[in-house]
Order: structure tokens, then sequence, then C-alpha cells
């Protein structure tokens, strides 16, 4: 009614008034014409809108999975519930009164003669017709059989769009595949809107069984066959373990270099999520079994992993393990399909934001392993990427490389140390911040303490750069060891191959590298490049090699491996401490062979060595690598006041401790350094009293 009055009002303006009143005499004709095609564009614009509107409000509220859907076997679908105060009339309303009123202001525009054709493009695309701000071109570049259209159309849907209502969302959700889906999830500013909810665990109302129950018959029923010492070792534990026996369980293991906590170290309040973890650590194990994966998706591991989300939804670290086990999962492309059919890319997408690093990592694993049509790159368990996270639209010029020590971790070894009496300690977890400004102003909080400085001080300060760190178990002693068979696989030759393996999968070797580690991280890293030089796969992690950075790495044998053998029998040394025996003939050889690979390829190396004594448990303190074994004899080597611990961790990002990392690492790949910073670290190496609480008056550092 309102588009019949509003065409009749046109008509009677355009056409002179006096057509409209009662004895007024007759129009010309040349008046007639005009009004006629006046009102004419407006009844078909009019209709049009009519039409687009319609189409809206049928495919907000009707959904055809066979048409819209391209997912095979898929029998459900999602429809939007809107809120009281906004609902979808409301907005389809809205939406329709906005382009009348910006029709009636065209037409009625006197300085405007004629009614160009552009212009019902403007009102029904957006501001200035583009297509960029049009959601079905959008859709369609990103359903594109080019590779190159895709990912532009994934962009464009990923950018904000302040025009579009929710059904505008909603109808990309219902239409996109799920290669533009898993895009969507690893874009940073995505809208949620994008995400629908995954598909209920229980679509026959049947009563389920428990989640300790579903895991017991979901482990019994995984084949025994083709898997090691420890995963046996783990269902067994899974299977004989009992509430009661795992509340009273309250042993933990020596911390030293890291935060690793043994297996059930620390219990929670709450039985049934400590439960959980034995159950699915023992999964964790399975999910690496590559004959295993799929059996686990067809006993349903999926939905029982979905069920444990919902139930400990307020704990991350079950959350994390979850993670792991579906990014273990997503290492195989034939079971990519049904991780993303049974929802899993909603849940990853929203884990991959959260404040828990862990957590975010393990869920950015899972989404980099499911989106193939950005890379072939694999993540396997164990290597992650915190820089960049997701999509990146800047080229990525080099790889820096993290390798934690003993009893070290991915992310916490290379947490933010103690910066005063008052900051927080490096051992005990303090809240990490939110924000980067607060009222336009750095955020204090950013000052005390973060998680990893890698992640929130390197990826700024070298933005062009991939940023990976590894994880792997080691421990001090077997006694607080995950599994009693894990010493069978711990040596460095081992390690070297297994993790060499897993980084060239990640495209280690692709570009340059750098290597930053700590304690015997280090020994791992020399292991992996002479192991890299000798062979033809892996030659380009050797050839892309530009620098190496050592935090306390015992080249020459450490301290700890003399005192655990003198307490052998309460200790009970660990095979890499045993590795680790001063004036080692491994060790010696191995840095022999290290020092050849450094002359050959002229490679840069940076070196620091502590001066504190570390506390390793029952009250005994020691120079863990004394001086004389953490310097390589190559490169520069600085001595620096801190413990064996917070020799990686600075404790901010104007300390000696950083500033000599930054620098070695921009001026290895050839990136410009930056004024401030050169004047900065200048000021630091001259004025030691600045820095005190890393160094002492009168100090000298490497030439």
């Amino acid at each position: 009614m309102r588009i019949i009055l509003l065409s009749k009002r046109l008509f009677c303006s355009s056409s002179n008034r006096g057509t409209c009143s009662k004895g007024k005499g007759k129009l010309s004709s040349v008046k007639a014409r005009r009004g006629a095609q006046i009102a004419a564009v407006t009844a078909v614009t009019a209709g049009g809108l009519l039409y687009l509107e319609w189409q809206t409000l049928d495919k907000a509220v009707h959904y055809k999975p066979d048409s819209v859907l391209p997912e095979k076997g898929s029998d459900y679908i999602y429809i939007n519930i809107a809120s009281d105060k906004d609902n979808l009339v409301t907005q389809v309303k809205s939406k329709f009164q906005w382009r009348i009123k910006a029709l009636e202001y065209i037409l009625q525009d006197k300085e405007q003669d004629t009614l160009y054709p552009f212009h019902v493009p403007k009102l029904i695309f957006g501001e200035r017709g583009h297509m960029w701000k049009d959601p079905k071109a959008l859709l369609k570049k990103a359903l594109s059989s080019n590779r190159e259209e895709r990912l532009l159309g994934v962009a464009g849907l990923a950018k904000r769009h302040p025009t579009w209502h929710d059904s505008d969302y909603r109808a990309v959700a219902q239409a996109c595949d799920s290669r533009t889906l898993i895009g969507l999830a690893r874009s940073p500013d995505s809208d949620a809107r994008y995400f629908l909810p995954p598909p209920p665990c229980n679509r026959d109302n049947e009563k389920q069984v428990s989640i300790e129950v579903a895991f017991v018959e979901l482990l019994a029923s995984l084949p025994r066959s083709n898997v090691d010492r420890c995963t046996q070792y783990f269902t067994q534990a899974a299977m004989q373990q009992s509430k009661k026996a795992l509340a009273e369980d309250q042993t933990g293991s020596i911390v030293f270099g890291g935060n690793a906590l043994s297996f059930v170290a620390s219990l929670s309040k709450v039985p049934e999520e400590a439960l959980d973890q034995v159950y699915l650590l023992a999964l964790v194990s399975h999910s690496e079994v590559a004959s295993h994966c799929e059996e686990i998706i067809k006993l349903g591991g999926l939905q029982l992993l979905m069920r444990v989300c919902q139930a400990r939804e307020t704990s991350p670290k079950i959350l994390s393990y979850v993670a792991q086990i579906v990014a273990n999962l997503a290492v195989h492309e034939s079971l990519h399909a049904k991780i993303v059919q049974a929802g899993w890319v909603t849940i990853l997408a929203g884990w991959m934001k959260s404040k828990h690093l862990a957590l975010a990592s393990q869920a950015s694993r899972a989404l980099a392993n499911l989106d193939k049509d950005w890379s072939s790159e694999v993540f396997d368990n164990g290597v992650y990427v915190l820089h960049p996270h997701g999509r990146s639209r800047e080229p990525i010029l080099a790889d820096v490389v993290f390798v934690h020590g003993l009893n070290g971790g991915a992310f916490y070894t290379w947490r933010q140390g103690k910066p005063t009496a008052e900051g927080p300690l490096p051992g005990r977890l303090q809240p990490a911040p939110t924000e980067e400004k607060v009222d336009g102003q750095e955020n204090p909080e950013n000052k005390k303490f973060v998680w990893c400085w890698p992640k929130s001080w390197l990826a700024k300060d070298c933005p062009h750069m991939r940023i990976v760190t590894v994880s792997y178990d080691t421990q001090i002693t077997d006694w607080a060891s995950k599994c009693p068979f894990e010493g069978e696989k711990h040596s460095l030759v081992q390690r070297s191959g297994e993790m060499l393996r897993k980084l060239h999968q990640a495209g280690v070797g692709q570009r340059p590298i750098i290597w930053v580690t700590h304690s015997m991280g280090g020994l791992l890293v020399k292991q992996m490049l002479i192991d890299a030089s000798q062979s033809e796969t892996m030659a380009g992690v050797m050839g892309q090699t530009k620098g190496v950075v050592f935090y306390s790495t015992p080249h020459h044998g450490s301290a700890l491996a003399a005192y655990s053998q003198q307490a052998k029998f309460l200790l009970y040394p660990s095979t890499e401490v045993k590795e680790l025996s001063a004036d080692s003939p491994v060790l010696r050889n191995l840095h022999g062979r290290f020092r050849a690979l450094v002359q050959t390829h002229k490679l840069p190396v940076l070196s620091f060595g502590e001066m504190e004594p570390t506390n390793i448990g029952l009250s005994v303190k020691t120079l863990v690598v004394p001086p004389l074994s953490s310097n390589p004899g190559c490169g520069d080597f600085h001595e620096m006041r801190l413990d064996h611990q917070n020799i990686c961790k600075p404790h901010s990002r104007n300390s000696l401790l950083y500033q000599l990392t930054l620098r070695f690492i921009q001026q290895t790949i050839s990136l410009p350094l930056s004024v401030a910073l050169s004047e900065r670290l200048e000021e630091l190496l001259q004025d030691p009293e600045e820095e005190e609480i890393f160094y002492p008056l009168g100090m000298s550092f490497g030439e």
C-alpha cells in the first residue's frame, strides 16, 4: 500500500499538481509522458525491492538442505531465532523503509532531472554499488573453482560489513561450503554469525550413557596393535583408574626449566574433571597413531568429545586436551569432512580467540591442518605457530623456531620472567592482560606479565616472520615420567629424527630459519642440524639455517647430571640427564661436528650464560650450566645475572636480554634495525647501572 501511495504522490508532484485537483485543466503531453516514465520506474523499482525483501524473508525462515547446503548427508538445519527486541520482522521492516526513503529522496531531488539506471543498484547492493558490499557476490567468489578467486572471496567476507543485516550473515553461513567456512574461521576479523551451532550430540533423543562409560567403551574398542608401550600403558591406566583412587593421588613432579606437569600432577577440585584428564590423555596417545584416528571417528569419538566440551566448558585444561585430539585427527586429510560435519569448525573458531594460550594454539593448529586451500603444510602434535595467528595478508620472510629444554613447555618456557621483587614469580601463574590499550594509552598490566614473549613482543617487532614453537616431553627424573617406558625413546638422536620430520612437514626449511633454544633444546637443535646436513630430504633445513641463539645450553655437560648421579637412588635420573654428563664423549663429538657446520656455513651464533644458582629441589642450589659449558666457543657470548630458569625469560621488552636477541634476529635476516632499538641497545650496553637486574657493574660482554 505504501508503494502505491508513494507512486501516486510522486506522479502527482512531477506532473503538475493540476492533474490531481478537480477542475484544473489538462497537462501538456510532455509533462504527462515525464510523469508516466517516473511512475513506471518507481513501480518497477518498488516491485524489485518488494521481491528482494520477500527473498530475504524467505531465506531467513525457509532452508533447503538439499539445495543450500553442499555437504552430503546433512540432515539438520539451523534457524536463527531472533530476540524480542531485534526480531526478523523488525529488521526487514527497517531495511525496507530505509530503501523507500532513499528512493523518495532521489525522485524528489529538485536538481535531479533524470532518473539514472545506476541509482537502483546503489539502493539494492549498498554504498557505491561495489561488489565487495554484496554478500551474494562475495559468496560466489568464495565458491569459485579458481583458488585465487576463492581466497579473495573469503578475505572479502571476513571484512567487517556495517551495512549487512543478520539475515545476510545467516544466508552466507547456510550456503558456504566447508572450505569457505574453514577459511573464515582462520581469518582474524570474521563475524561470529558465520559459524552456526554444531548439531546435537543425541539426535534420536535416546538416553545417553555417562561420559565416563562412553570413554571406557571407546578405549576398549580401539585396536591394541601397532601401538607403542606408552599408549598401552595409558589405555590400561585409564581403564583401571577409579574416581576414588584418582582423588587420593596427590603426587607431583619437580619442575625445572618450564612448567610441565607430570601425569595427574595437579588434581582438579572436581573428581570428574580429573578423571576426564586420564581418559583424554589415553585418547591423545591413540590419536597419534594414524591407523587409530579413523577408528576413533567411527566409534563416535567426535561426538563424545563434543559432550566433554559442553560438560567442561569452564575448564581450559580439559578443553586443551580435546583440541589437541581434534588437531591430531585433522592431520589426516581423509577425515576432514567428518570433522567439519560434526560441527567442530565453529567450536575451534571460538577457541582460537581464547585468552588461554594453550587452548588457542591447539585450536589454531587444528584449523591450520583443515585449511588445505591455504597451505599444504601439516602441523603434527607438538608443533605450533604463534604468529601469524591464522591466514596472513603479509608475506612471511623467515621462520623463528623456539625449542625448550628439560621439563620445559612450548609456551610457558618463554613466558616473561621476574621484573622486580614485587613482580610475578616465574614459577607462579599470573592472569594474562586482556587489552593492549586502555583509554588510548598502553595498558599498564602489559608491563607486569606476559604469557609468552615471542608471541607478545617478537611478533610485533618482527611481523614478517613466522614464529614456531615446539613441545616434547622431558623429565629430570624417571620418577616424574608420565609413562615408565618413555626413556626408551628419549635419546637425542631419536628425538632429533622425530622433531626434524615434524618441522619439515610444517614447512620449516622453505625459508630462512633462526633457532632460539634453551638448555637441552640447544643440544637437540645441534643434533637436528647435523642430521639434516646428512639427509637429502632434510637438506633444506640446514641450508636455510641463518643463525642460532643458545640460552644456557650445556655444550660441555651440566652440573645437574653429576648431582643426579650422586643421588641416583633418590632421583633416578632420566635418559636426557644421563646424556648431559660433563666431558661426555657424546656431547664432545656433537659439539665438534656442530663447530664444523658453523665454520662451513659461516653460521652466526649468539649465546647467553647464567650466573645465578638455581634451586633444583631438596633445598639444593647450583649453577646448572656453568659459563665454561654454556660458552660454545663461537659467536657472541654474554653472561647474565640470572638463574637457569630465567635466562630465557626477559623481564621486559626493553631489557638487554630481549634487545640483544631481537637485534641478532633482525640483523641475521637482514631486516632494517630501527633507530630507536639501536639507540636503546647502545644505552644498555654503555650504562650497566640502568639494567643492573641483569648484569653487574663492570661486567664485560662479548666482542
